[in-house]
């Protein structure tokens, strides 16, 4: 309305007999009808219009680039103003490459490829980077060559798409889900990670993220980040919603002082958020409606993503980089047009009004179609006086399937008649078949192998546990990846009690409820120190999660949702170990949690091996080896044998338990004690014939793994093969023949299995 008003009173004011001989209009297209008003009356009294066009899509009525041309030549003054249009666009021998490249990064970095090639014959000023996407903005500034020392930037950049909108944005979701004093990993580990806080945290925000996954902590103490005095505590403390902007300011102008010279872009970054955070201070301390994090968080998205940067330079030097829009009126020789693709150019249509499109063409409202001639518009007039012209689009769909070029390309391929060097780059894929992968044990991998050897690599010395014999027997390139090449599944913080955690709470409790009950009488347990001990369940169970989770001592376990059913089931799980200890009763605990080390010799080597039991007692000289299980880990063995088959299903269970066994044996220094290794796992405790051991043998003809010494013999003269087999320099770390050993693998992407 106010333009309409200026217009009319601008045209009551102009005099009769107005001399507007001196006044010139240049480059206008897409007119209001303000303007249309106002330039009509001047050029009733002599001014002058000049219109840049060409007759490609000027005389074209097809062309919707040349849509209010036509429209304006039919105007009963405005048509006055038009003569005969140039043909640049067709005549002047311009070269078009046509670029397809996946995804909008490779864009970027093909372009500054050929700006290296450029800047040697073309004069930086002449060559223009045209970005329909400005979120493209920063990849292909990282992406020019650090040749080109002059770079003007020309457009505007929106906020929402800086790194510190990314921090300012997780600071509030910090404080969203913030719980007294203690923040949760979800935004701790993304904040410690981000680059703003890794230059200025330094190795304190790596060495804070380390701690955080090895801890598994859920919750992270704000007092944890008071210790550092450096940007964590300013970022890290629990904050009232009514001092949300002194939060955010503090944190931005704590950046903004530590910005570099030539750190200009994160510079100007901060001193607009700040001037918007400032804005947005005064407007919510007028308010009378009380604060909280959730309004906040919207109320701050919305006023960054209507906001942008509006960078601005030196047109007269060095390469321009610029938005469609500030194309207006302007040529170069050298064109780069990026992300030509549908939606991004011409732009989706955002009408953002409540007047339907029948309205809008009724009463001559601007409309979508009235957007997209104006960007055809500037699209071809920006090309038709460039001698080279770079055209992209991003060969990848998108997540709704787009991925085709724009239609204005579409156009000028098959419309304009000139020759266009259309190419689309890939990464050449080349369809292999699965190829065996083995690994030699050539003097590197020999040298790896060394720290297994009892006087070898002193600085990586280790001992082969039970796990890692399991993993050769099962396949000997896993056995590699893992144990040699420390190749392993990057950690994460566990929120979900998975099996591991589970077990983990499981082995904790069941452990210090039985060293407590050690302690009482010189580790002999009688059935009323189990009952009595039954009481303490409880509280174990709870410092299991304190330890576990790396929770407040001090404060009380809170039990909702999945520890609710751990915790019962825990409490199930020892209700039946203690009533079968109750009927073994009594007993004298000989080792619990312990460590049990031997060697064997292999050629002139000795192999270090060691395990750590869960618990061995001892009743009437027999001796049980006890290792606790959460699944459901079978008894039965058929042979000996069976336990070194990588060919077949082995039980690894009963190999762990009998390699614990030896290792007993082989510390203990006598080779005839009775040793019964056996599970205590969900599958027999809760089972009504409860009998405690691996048996061996088909069907009903088996045998306790106790009752005959054999077994044991049988066991080292198999263990010998296996150590003598993996130290052998002729056999190589190859994968397994028994594919159901790689259906929950870790490492079968590689194998590509």
């Amino acid at each position: 309305m106010i333009h309409r008003e200026v217009a009319e009173e601008v045209v009551k004011s102009i005099p009769s007999k107005f001399n507007a001989a001196k006044m010139v209009f240049a480059g206008f297209n897409a007119l209001t009808k303000a303007e249309e008003v106002l330039m009509s009356r001047f050029v009733e009294e002599g001014a002058q219009l000049f219109w840049d066009t060409d007759a490609y899509y000027y005389s074209n009525p097809h062309q919707e680039a040349g849509q209010f041309f036509r429209q304006y030549k039919k105007h009963s003054i405005l048509s006055r103003t038009f003569s005969e249009p140039p043909s640049n666009f067709l005549t002047n021998g311009k070269k078009i490459d046509l670029t397809g490249v996946p995804q909008r990064i490779g864009q970027a970095k093909h372009v500054g490829q050929l700006l290296t090639e450029l800047k040697t014959n073309t004069a930086p000023e002449k060559t223009v980077i045209v970005l329909p996407d400005e979120s493209m903005l920063l990849p292909l500034l990282h992406s020019i060559p650090p040749e080109l020392k002059e770079v003007n930037v020309t457009m505007g950049f929106p906020l929402k798409n800086t790194p510190l909108y990314t921090l300012l944005d997780l600071m509030i979701e910090l404080q969203l889900y913030v719980r007294g004093n203690a923040f949760s990993h979800r935004q701790v580990m993304p904040i410690l990670s981000h680059s703003y806080i890794t230059a200025l945290g330094g190795e304190i925000a790596s060495s804070l993220r380390k701690e955080i996954v090895e801890q598994n902590r859920i919750f992270i103490s704000g007092s944890r980040f008071e210790e550092e005095k450096n940007i964590l505590s300013t970022v890290f403390k629990s904050t009232d919603p009514a001092e949300a902007t002194d939060y955010l300011l503090s944190v931005v102008l704590l950046l903004g002082s530590s910005f570099s010279s030539n750190q200009n872009l994160d510079r100007e970054f901060a001193f607009h958020f700040h001037r918007h955070l400032s804005r947005l201070q005064e407007v919510l301390q007028e308010s009378d409606k009380p604060a909280d994090w959730r309004g906040f968080q919207k109320l701050f998205r919305q006023v960054v993503q209507s906001q942008k940067i509006p960078f601005s330079g030196e047109p007269l030097k060095g390469l321009q980089i610029m938005g469609v829009l500030e194309t207006r009126n302007l040529d170069f020789e050298n064109v780069f047009i990026l992300s030509l693709n549908e939606g991004m150019l011409p732009p989706s249509a955002r009408q953002g009004s409540y007047i339907p499109h029948s309205i809008r063409k009724a009463y001559s409202l601007p409309s979508y179609e009235h957007q997209d001639s104006i960007y055809s518009y500037l699209f071809y007039r920006l090309l038709q006086r460039a001698q080279h012209v770079h055209l992209y689009y991003n060969t990848e769909p998108d997540i709704i399937g787009n991925g085709e070029m724009s239609r204005l390309v579409q156009q000028l391929v098959y419309e304009s008649g000139l020759k266009i060097d259309h190419r689309v780059l890939h990464t050449g894929v080349k369809l292999a078949s699965n190829q065996p992968i083995r690994i030699v044990k050539d003097k590197a991998t020999l040298q790896l192998l060394n720290r297994y050897v009892l006087n070898g690599d002193s600085l990586n010395k280790k001992d082969l546990s039970p796990s890692a014999l399991n993993d050769y027997v099962d396949c000997r390139l896993r056995f590699y990846l893992k144990h040699l090449s420390g190749l392993r599944e990057a950690d994460e913080v566990e929120e979900d009690l998975d099996a591991r955690i589970f077990g983990n709470l499981f082995h904790h409790v069941v452990h210090k409820f039985y060293e407590q009950l050690g302690k009482i009488n010189d580790g002999i347990i009688s059935e009323k120190d189990l009952e009595q001990g039954t009481d303490q369940i409880d509280k174990l169970i709870d410092e299991a999660f304190i330890d576990l989770y790396t929770l407040n001592p001090d404060e009380k376990v809170g039990y909702t949702g999945q520890r609710i059913v751990v915790r019962t089931i825990i409490k199930e799980f020892m209700s039946k170990i203690i009533e079968r200890d109750k009927a073994y009763t009594p007993f004298t605990i000989v080792a619990l949690e312990e460590k049990y080390k031997t060697s064997m010799r292999v050629g002139e080597m000795e192999i270090s091996l060691s395990g750590k039991i869960d618990r061995v007692d001892e009743k009437a000289g027999r001796f049980r080896i006890i290792d606790y299980k959460t699944g459901g880990d079978e008894l039965k063995v058929e042979s000996i044998s069976t336990l070194f088959n990588r060919e077949t299903k082995r039980n690894k269970a009963a190999f762990q338990t009998m390699l614990y066994g030896y290792l007993f044996k082989c510390q203990e220094g006598n080779s005839k004690l009775n040793i019964i290794p056996g599970l205590m796992n969900r599958k027999n405790l809760f089972d009504d014939n409860f009998k405690f051991g691996h048996t061996m043998g088909k069907g009903k003809n088996n045998e306790t793994l106790a009752e005959s010494e054999t077994h044991y013999e049988e066991f080292e003269s198999q263990l010998q093969d296996l150590l003598n087999d993996l130290f052998n320099e002729e056999e190589v770390f190859d994968q397994t023949v028994n594919t159901n050993a790689c259906l929950y693998c870790a490492y079968k992407t590689i194998c590509r299995r």
